[in-house]
């Protein structure tokens, strides 16, 4: 039986390659698109699996803007096409045979999952390289959010309102008895004077993920509810680009559940379930930031509920 330091390693050796392989096929699949030279299904199984579970297909433009393309490409072009073709094939034929020969293709999941672990990774890999394009387009909308408040507030009272921000934002490692009661006014002082203001908002979010963190899960509720009750905004994003409100709802769901709390844990499945597809990072068995959609927390967590 695996160990817990040999499966992370086993994992994280999977990961690289997958890493490596994502961006040569994302490049390949692209050029080869466009020139209209390969289809998807001319590649073989395994290398069909890696790409459905490692990269977001895009549609071509048309068959016109295709054919188009491919009528202005030189013959030197498509000699260096179908040189790279050949690269491409024979990685995918030694990635195969290692797969194969090491079992990887079949391999369980040594947490139990009823997938392969390859084809496991592979989700995870597709899921985690959409949390970090939506995780983008967050920080791009916070961004614009911190300028809303320069543009809403005077110059005092937005000078007024970063200094309590630094103040109040939880800080790395253990706190003195004194950092923590400045912190709390600060925070308090936010959210009596600048209850509208964005940063009010970020930093009572990230206090309530950092109590999360720290299991301390009355806090979270006490915060989580602050902010449904007076926060203006739909989506609260960290600096870090975590999208918080379904992140609270997560971690509360799951205290809910594994503290037998069915009723309230009910309540919380069900807001959780209109995030629909909203992509959610927490640590999994082992610990590891894993990516998931919020539908498939729900899920599990339902099961849980009714054992």
């Amino acid at each position: 039986m695996m160990t817990a330091p040999k499966i992370s390693i086993l994992l994280s050796a999977v990961a690289m390659i997958l890493s490596c392989l994502t961006v040569t096929i994302q490049f390949m699949q692209g050029e080869l698109k466009i020139l209209g030279l390969v289809k998807t299904s001319d590649m073989s199984p395994i290398s069909n699996t890696i790409i459905a579970n490692t990269a977001t297909r895009t549609q071509t433009e048309g068959s016109v803007f295709a054919s188009s393309t491919v009528g202005q490409i030189s013959l030197e072009s498509l000699k260096e096409q179908n040189r790279k073709i050949d690269k491409l094939d024979q990685r995918f034929s030694r990635l195969e045979q290692i797969i194969r020969v090491s079992g990887l293709d079949t391999m369980p999941h040594p947490l139990g999952t009823n997938a392969p672990l390859l084809t496991h990774i592979g989700e995870e890999y597709a899921t985690r390289a959409r949390f970090e394009e939506r995780r983008k387009q967050l920080l791009d909308h916070s961004f614009e959010m911190r300028q809303h408040d320069l543009d809403t507030y005077s110059s005092e009272n937005y000078r007024q309102i970063s200094e309590l921000y630094e103040k109040a934002r939880p800080k790395r490692g253990t706190e003195t008895q004194e950092q923590q009661t400045e912190r709390e006014a600060a925070l308090n002082k936010m959210m009596n004077k600048y209850p509208e203001a964005w940063s009010t908002n970020v930093a009572v979010a990230e206090q309530a993920l950092t109590d999360a963190f720290n299991r301390n899960t009355s806090n979270v509720e006490t915060y989580y509810q602050s902010l449904l009750d007076k926060s203006p905004y739909s989506e609260i994003v960290t600096e870090q680009g975590i999208n918080a409100i379904p992140t609270l709802q997560t971690y509360l769901a799951r205290q809910y559940v594994e503290n037998g709390r069915s009723e309230d844990a009910s309540a919380m499945l069900d807001v959780l379930s209109s995030q629909g597809d909203n992509i959610i990072l927490e640590p999994n068995e082992m610990g590891e930031p894993t990516a998931r959609t919020a539908q498939e927390i729900v899920i599990d967590l339902r099961e849980k509920l009714v054992r």
